[in-house]
């Protein structure tokens, strides 16, 4: 009845759809896709229509803390074109996920990523459309191989969330206007750690960490290491981790 109404005043909107041909991945591939739209009742000139990848960040505001969507990369996939009533058009589209975009597939007791696609369709003169789909984002080998090393040192991946920001090392800093942040808690009693958060910045051959400490009695320490993705030995890396944590 409400669509019956809408077409009649010449209200009734434009429709957007998009279909992941891979939605589980990892951060640095390509995503492949169609999206769908269709006309509504009248003509419509179209700004733009975008993709948008998206993820859930903490932001602290003074002694506050909120989640809030964060658009991470926006992509332009057709712009300025005339959308006739009712007719519907398919467009595929490839692209490339940042290789920083957030990892959701992990194991632990708390994970509060998520990440997804937004299409978004700008009318002119008219509602906007939009559709959203999530995506399943795989951890790399490197932090594969990381996770495993933290363990094998006695930590277990306690929680996963984003925090909004920047990252910023010596020889490294992160670009996409957030970072996560993967908390290990120490499985020994006695260890001395409160808590370790790990953080990752990915290149193409190369994945920076940066962890900060927090022991008992003492501030926190901010330490760094660069994983080689040509050279990902876990006992070498826990070796490493060890001497960094001076365990």
């Amino acid at each position: 009845m409400l669509n019956k109404i809408m077409s009649g005043l010449g209200l009734q909107g434009v429709t957007v759809e998009t279909h992941l041909h891979n939605p589980t991945l990892q951060a640095g591939a390509t995503l492949q896709g169609e999206i769908s739209f269709k006309g509504g009742s009248s003509d419509k000139d179209i700004k733009g229509l975008y993709l948008q990848l998206m993820t859930m960040a903490e932001v602290e505001s003074g002694e506050h803390e909120f989640n809030q969507p964060l658009v991470l990369v926006q992509w332009l996939i057709r712009s300025n074109f005339s959308l006739p009533a009712h007719q519907s058009y398919h467009v595929p589209f490839s692209i490339d996920l940042p290789h920083e975009t957030p990892i959701t597939e992990v194991v632990c007791r708390r994970n509060g990523t998520r990440v997804w696609i937004n299409t978004y369709m700008d009318v002119d003169w008219g509602l906007d459309a939009s559709d959203r789909d999530y995506l399943n984002v795989l951890p790399t080998p490197a932090m594969q191989a990381f996770v495993q090393a933290m363990q094998q040192c006695g930590f277990v991946l306690s929680s996963v969330d984003v925090e909004k920001g920047q990252l910023t090392a010596q020889n490294f800093s992160s670009t996409i206007g957030c970072y996560q942040e993967l908390e290990f808690v120490s499985s020994h009693m006695f260890s001395g750690f409160n808590e370790v958060e790990v953080s990752f910045v990915t290149e193409a051959t190369q994945t920076h960490v940066m962890l900060e400490v927090d022991r008992h009695f003492r501030s926190d320490q901010l330490l760094a290491m660069t994983l080689l993705h040509h050279c990902l030995d876990i006992d070498q890396m826990t070796q490493q981790i060890r001497y960094l944590l001076k365990i």
